[in-house]
């Protein structure tokens, strides 16, 4: 059964969603009126989730003026990277004797509906998440999920702040073909060759400056 979540939640989600749209302006500042006006709620919701955005480092709290969205660098991004690297190849090498047929079928039924469509980069960037996500699930690890899903949000922060940015951009090379060959790697018994289709597709997921 799916977990329901809170309106504090629903919130929170609302806001990062605001936050990836609106992340070019410099001048986006959220305060707890607007925002109680803007989504027709009472403020300690509203609240919960402002606390909560701040503890994640998205938000900053300024005193008598509201809550400002905490600027990444390409430094952030760089760091990303390595850090996927190595919790995904290591969650790999985990995973790798009890990666089963069954898991096999799931990953190409994802990479045969994920051929079929037509997508704009956000919507490959989304579903190189959840092939991602579901790689690692692999490891039954859920503190190894939990870490790559809050990287991968990081990740998505990051795109939207330097792309919409002038003159950066991120990499496009989100080549469909890269997940395809960590599966038939993974087909054929390859762990050498898994570990390194699964580390160019982590790594062509950089932010560069034209």
């Amino acid at each position: 059964m799916k977990k329901k979540t809170s309106l504090s939640e629903q919130i929170h989600d609302k806001i990062m969603e605001i936050i990836i749209q609106e992340s070019a302006s410099e001048e986006l500042i959220f305060t707890e009126s607007s925002l109680v006006e803007q989504f027709g709620v009472s403020k300690a919701p509203v609240r919960e989730a402002l606390i909560k955005l701040c503890s994640e480092g998205i938000l900053n709290n300024i005193p008598r003026y509201g809550y400002s969205v905490v600027r990444l660098s390409e430094k952030d991004a760089r760091d990303i990277i390595q850090l996927r690297l190595i919790l995904e190849t290591e969650a790999l090498k985990l995973s790798y004797e009890d990666i089963t047929e069954n898991h096999l079928d799931d990953m190409k039924n994802y990479l045969d509906a994920y051929g079929e469509k037509e997508m704009d980069i956000w919507q490959e960037w989304e579903d190189n998440i959840k092939f991602h996500t579901m790689l690692i699930s692999y490891s039954n690890n859920d503190a190894m999920v939990a870490c790559l899903r809050d990287s991968m949000n990081t990740q998505t922060r990051i795109f939207a702040q330097l792309s919409f940015s002038k003159n950066r951009s991120f990499s496009a090379a989100m080549d469909k073909s890269a997940h395809e060959q960590i599966f038939e790697a993974l087909q054929n018994r390859d762990l050498e060759k898994a570990l390194e289709c699964l580390e160019k597709d982590i790594i062509s997921t950089t932010v560069y400056t034209n």
